[in-house]
């Protein structure tokens, strides 16, 4: 019960960092994407089952709140997942370098995979633009540590850091 109530508070967390985001990079038309770097430290710090669950509800509430086709953010957030768990272990994820680069590639590839679920099913391929690619994959990157650091001493004082082990 406690793994789920934290995991509700990182979650309560990324949606007020998302809602900040939305106001400090909306006027220079940028979309960063924090529900996606909160989804990608989950799935750094703790087991497939929790890093799925967590990328598909993060996803859910985008999908819930935008006018994009309702389950998009859902389903690349968790293929992103899944190809995020391949490569998992062989990442130093608590370096700050690896931390920007793979979510700055993290987040490309979304944009490209949410594009393409929008080709899929509506015929027309979402295309945000070249300065939302670069730009807010550069942004999301740069700011990941600070995310992560927030949330690793987060859990530190819960019974959920412990998961790891089992």
């Amino acid at each position: 019960m406690l793994r789920i109530l934290n995991l509700t508070l990182v979650f309560i967390a990324a949606t007020i960092f998302y809602w900040l985001g939305l106001i400090v990079f909306a006027p220079l038309e940028l979309s960063v994407n924090m529900m996606l770097a909160f989804s990608i430290i989950i799935a750094v710090m703790l087991p497939q089952r929790y890093g799925y669950t967590f990328a598909f509800f993060s996803g859910l509430f985008l999908d819930f709140l935008g006018t994009s086709l309702f389950g998009s953010h859902a389903l690349a957030f968790t293929v992103l997942m899944v190809l995020f768990y391949q490569v998992r272990d062989k990442i130093d994820f608590k370096e700050c370098i690896p931390q920007m680069v793979i979510t700055g590639m993290l987040n490309v590839l979304f944009i490209f995979i949410f594009g393409l679920l929008s080709k899929v099913f509506t015929g027309f391929f979402v295309w945000q633009g070249w300065k939302d690619l670069i730009f807010s994959s550069i942004v999301l990157g740069l700011i990941m540590p600070i995310f992560y650091n927030i949330t690793a001493k987060f859990l530190i004082f819960d019974v959920l850091k412990r998961v790891n082990e089992n």
